[in-house]
């Protein structure tokens, strides 16, 4: 099952010394962490197991996908943060359906269902709360500018928690709609204060877009990356991070992308297993961003 179907299918403290401000660029912190649906095969039968093989390997964030009747897997948000904090793991970021379901349309408010998601990722400690995909059924023109004031509204409610609301995009967000894309219409009609974008360096990609054009334009809306690598096959799959076409280290160094600090681990297809796609995107990865 590929991730858009399982998707589809769930709803500075301190005095500043004056300096060079490239210099004080350079001392913000990298967030290494994984998309949990990387490792699902592993995670969705031994979700504790899987994630002890994951902290060994050498992480210390991961960004959720599970999250389902108000459960992560099958634990209650308090049950799942101790056991994060028992493999010495910490749950920056969640990937979690957020649609007109959301939305009292008669009011014009967030209804019981988005007020309680809201609450249990803000349990669990999660910073970023990402909405991972847009079913087709809501891009027609109306239905989106309608989703995109649900979504100014969920990250008005995040933000009150402490936690940033943002977007995930895959290739589709590219297509025109009529002399604009879905990517510049979410840019243009979210609040640039309540939304953020996480972007997806290999569906910028595989839309045939320049990432570092985007980059460019959007700037500070982009806080997050998504990191997989494009495998140079006529299938153009994902593929472990380093081991494709990708120039990350390029991207990485743009002054554009200085606001990124959570770099997330992807991947849907592997050349040997989940876990060692994951294992060895971590250690290129971590040898790309020493460069940066």
């Amino acid at each position: 099952m590929k991730r858009r179907d399982f998707v589809q299918q769930s709803t500075l403290s301190g005095t500043l010394v004056l300096m060079n401000p490239s210099l004080i660029l350079k001392k913000k912190t990298k967030h290494i962490g994984v998309q949990l649906w990387s490792v699902r095969d592993a995670a969705d039968q031994d979700p504790k197991g899987t994630l002890q093989q994951l902290a060994r390997m050498g992480y210390k964030e991961v960004e959720g996908y599970k999250y389902e009747n108000q459960k992560f897997y099958s634990y209650t948000p308090v049950e799942f943060a101790k056991l994060l904090k028992a493999v010495d793991l910490k749950m920056t970021g969640a990937h979690t359906g957020i649609s007109l379901h959301h939305w009292d349309a008669s009011s014009r408010t967030l209804n019981d269902l988005a007020k309680q998601t809201i609450d249990d990722h803000a349990t669990i400690g999660v910073k970023q709360l990402i909405c991972p995909y847009i079913d087709e059924q809501w891009r027609t023109p109306e239905n989106f500018k309608q989703l995109c004031e649900v979504f100014n509204h969920v990250g008005e409610a995040c933000k009150k928690s402490g936690i940033q609301f943002g977007y995930h995009n895959h290739d589709f967000e590219f297509k025109k709609s009529g002399d604009t894309t879905f990517m510049d219409l979410l840019m243009k009609q979210t609040d640039p204060g309540l939304v953020i974008w996480e972007m997806d360096l290999y569906w910028v990609k595989y839309a045939n877009e320049d990432p570092a054009h985007w980059i460019k334009r959007y700037g500070k809306r982009i806080q997050a990356f998504h990191v997989k690598d494009i495998a140079d096959s006529p299938k153009r799959e994902s593929i472990e991070v380093g081991e494709g076409t990708i120039d990350f280290e390029q991207l990485f160094k743009l002054p554009e992308a200085s606001d990124v600090i959570y770099y997330i681990v992807e991947l849907e297809d592997y050349r040997t297993t989940s876990l060692e796609g994951v294992e060895v995107s971590l250690r290129n990865l971590k040898s790309i961003l020493a460069k940066v």
